[in-house]
């Protein structure tokens, strides 16, 4: 298949002289050197090179933050204690109030509010719900099958609002 002419192939173009080995050739100008001073009035800290990586761990900082963390842990799971040890003496003040307030549904018996750290002492980071279930050392459905055990003809249910896990109960 033919692409069709190309065009003259013939002609030759004289580009010059060719500088030879020992012969030297002027260039011309060839700009500044160093940086641009309009480039180190936008960027101050071209002037000294970059910057140095900054610290990822003190030990001195991370014992005291792991410290706090495992202390805010102690006092939410402390918090949170009352529901893996429910006792009538626990329960039944908040039944009595839920009672006069005529057993209306969904009414919150007990709440609890915890404060996630951002990263667990063990290093994994959790929401509040899995937060909650870390401390307890179970799952809320055990939790609650717990309580409501204790419970007869009455509902028990769990929410969150925010860092708040509420405790509610229904007539059965």
């Amino acid at each position: 298949m033919s692409t069709g002419p190309t065009g003259p192939t013939d002609t030759t173009v004289d580009s010059g002289p060719t500088a030879e080995y020992g012969h030297t050739v002027e260039t011309g100008l060839t700009g500044p050197i160093g940086p641009d001073p309009s480039v180190l009035a936008l960027f101050p800290s071209a002037q000294t090179g970059t910057a140095p990586p900054p610290l990822v761990v003190d030990i001195a900082e991370l014992l005291a933050s792991h410290a706090a963390t495992q202390a805010q842990e102690v006092a939410d799971r402390t918090t949170l204690s009352v529901l893996l040890n429910e006792t009538r003496d626990t329960l039944r003040p908040q039944m009595f109030i839920w009672a006069a307030a005529g057993f209306p549904a969904i009414y919150v018996v007990q709440q609890f509010t915890v404060s996630p750290p951002a990263v667990c002492s063990d290093g994994v980071t959790r929401g509040v719900y899995d937060y909650v279930v870390y401390l307890l050392g179970q799952d809320m459905g055990p939790t609650i099958a717990a309580i409501q055990a204790l419970c007869v003809g009455v509902q028990i249910s769990y929410s969150f609002a925010g860092n708040t896990l509420r405790i509610h109960v229904s007539r059965g």
